[in-house]
């Protein structure tokens, strides 16, 4: 999820003198919640292993910082779309734009999405994560 208007806001704490690190710290926190909800959310079988791949980091590309929650399991996505008739037929998140088809021929499993209700259900949190962490650096910089 992108965050409008923060290049600009950006732009202007750096000419009142912050620098990069106090976007950096919210967006983290942020994705840090992002990170906690989504492993709450995902289906834990014997080991837990989808739920502790869950990871959340934030990367600097081309001067836009990314904060990014996945995990790297390659059966992820077929939890969170499902599988084979009943995954096409789940009311879930948008259906995977990767390489995942829902085959006809077998009944498959259900959606249990994690990630997707994990982003969506903190669209309004992570802009005020990121803000009070802002509201910090413009109070350390004396409010100018």
């Amino acid at each position: 999820m992108a965050m409008q208007g923060m290049d600009r806001l950006i732009r202007k704490l750096t000419r009142l003198g912050a620098d990069k690190e106090a976007m950096k710290r919210g967006i983290h926190k942020a994705t840090i919640k992002v990170q906690g909800d989504a492993k709450g959310l995902a289906p834990v079988g014997d080991t837990g292993d989808l739920r502790n791949s869950i990871k959340a980091q934030v990367t600097e590309e081309r001067g836009k910082i990314i904060g990014e929650v996945s995990t790297n399991l390659e059966y992820a996505p077929y939890v969170e779309f499902g599988t084979g008739q009943r995954g096409q037929a789940s009311p879930a998140p948008p259906k995977y734009d990767g390489d995942l088809s829902y085959r006809q021929d077998w009944k498959g499993m259900p959606a249990q999405p994690f990630m997707n209700p994990a982003a969506e259900q903190n669209k309004t949190i992570v802009s005020d994560i990121v803000a009070e962490e802002l509201k910090k650096e413009i109070r350390r910089l004396g409010g100018r």
